[in-house]
């Protein structure tokens, strides 16, 4: 337990300065390309990683769940991995060649761009589960952080805002970036000491990955299908602002699945956190810090957003007030997903999300036309917060199984 709570807490510093750094990025992408224009473009980018989740397959959590209990698969899921990664690049290329001029018409930036961000997020997916599988979490954030601090000073000196191909040079410089570390995942990847091969059941495996594709594909669209009934029925700048409300909420998540995928290979193989009352008492500390974080930003938002983000964001805090609630939830569900996973009970997580989804499409779809994005704000937040309870209310039950089937 003492090496696990080592490895969690240098886990989350290198991952929590990675993704403050990512903020950064954000935050400087935000103020170049103002508040009439943010939120259009990081819907293109949801789109293009939505993309990148389907052609995945879940692979990723299959990859952890396999090489977890059997170590000599790595090499072989490896192979298959850089051949998935192979296959849908060359179909990405082949249907922006056929369709370019279709694609030109609805896109705010280069395809380009956003083709290079598609694949290098493909491969960020498959081989951060790879390399998860056996623990090597340090490697992962020490590459995200260098990386991205390159690239956050190659934004502030080259992206201008007056420049004419601002655009342009944002994404494409976020599409080789995205590229970049991947392919660098891939490489690492390739250690001498998983060089033993064994036989592993493909089906088996594409099922386990499947199930979790068309889940986290329903829970991403979950998370995101409210920003495109905004933009269809309010405005520019009002978009921007619950864009980024919808960022600073991703946080929480990101937090949560620090925790969880650092804990899934040692939950997967080890007896760690294997009846509720050990698991409440490992988490606990991690409840809180999500908790007090919501009421932190509940109580300076109303002065820190509009200070970060510039004053046309002054719509935030209203919004964030109402998703608050609905944030904190999401962090929840993320740190109880892992048991799921660690049991096979794929199937709940995915009714979870699909029942989550099917609210938030059908409320958004008849209320946003008429109340605007504060409805969708209520809408989200609470369905958040339906899907927590969804899944809390049979989270005991997973460790009665465990506790039944040891003794």
């Amino acid at each position: 337990m003492k090496n696990l709570s080592s490895i969690i807490k240098q886990n989350i510093a290198g991952k929590l300065l990675n993704h403050f750094i990512v903020f950064c990025i954000n935050v400087l992408i935000v103020r170049r390309v103002g508040a009439h224009f943010s939120g259009i473009y990081f819907n293109e980018l949801y789109i293009m990683n939505t993309i990148a989740f389907v052609f995945s397959f879940g692979l990723d959590y299959s990859a952890i769940a396999w090489v977890s209990r059997e170590n000599a698969l790595y090499q072989v899921i490896r192979k298959k991995l850089i051949q998935i990664t192979v296959f849908c690049a060359f179909c990405l290329i082949v249907f922006v060649s056929l369709f370019f001029n279709q694609i030109e018409n609805y896109l705010n930036q280069p395809w380009f761009g956003l083709c290079l961000m598609g694949i290098g997020n493909l491969m960020l997916i498959l081989f951060q589960g790879l390399l998860t599988s056996i623990k090597k979490f340090n490697f992962q954030n020490l590459v995200l952080v260098i990386t991205n601090v390159i690239f956050l000073f190659f934004l502030y000196f080259f992206a201008s805002p007056n420049h004419p191909n601002l655009i342009d040079i944002i994404s494409i410089g976020f599409g080789f970036l995205y590229f970049f570390q991947g392919a660098i995942f891939l490489m690492y990847s390739d250690h001498k000491k998983h060089k033993i091969s064994a036989i592993i059941n493909w089906r088996s495996f594409y099922k386990h990955g499947f199930f979790i594709m068309v889940s986290s594909v329903i829970y991403f669209c979950f998370l995101r299908i409210d920003n495109f009934f905004v933009a269809k029925y309010c405005n520019d700048v009002t978009l921007s602002n619950y864009v980024q409300c919808g960022k600073i909420g991703q946080y929480f998540i990101y937090f949560s699945s620090i925790i969880s995928s650092t804990l899934l290979p040692f939950v997967t193989t080890e007896k760690i956190g294997s009846d509720y009352n050990a698991w409440k008492k490992m988490i606990k500390p991690y409840v809180l810090l999500i908790c007090s974080t919501a009421l932190i930003l509940i109580g300076t938002g109303n002065m820190i957003y509009p200070l970060i983000f510039g004053v046309s964001f002054g719509e935030m805090y209203q919004m964030m007030f109402i998703l608050m609630p609905g944030f904190v939830g999401l962090g929840l569900l993320t740190l109880i997903n892992a048991i799921y996973i660690k049991n096979g009970n794929i199937k709940k997580i995915f009714t979870g999300d699909l029942l989550g989804f099917s609210l938030v499409l059908f409320l958004d779809w008849w209320l946003i036309p008429k109340y605007g994005v504060y409805s969708a704000a209520f809408i989200s937040s609470s369905s958040y917060l339906i899907v927590f309870l969804f899944l809390w209310f049979d989270f005991k039950k997973q460790f009665v199984n465990n506790e039944s089937t040891n003794t």
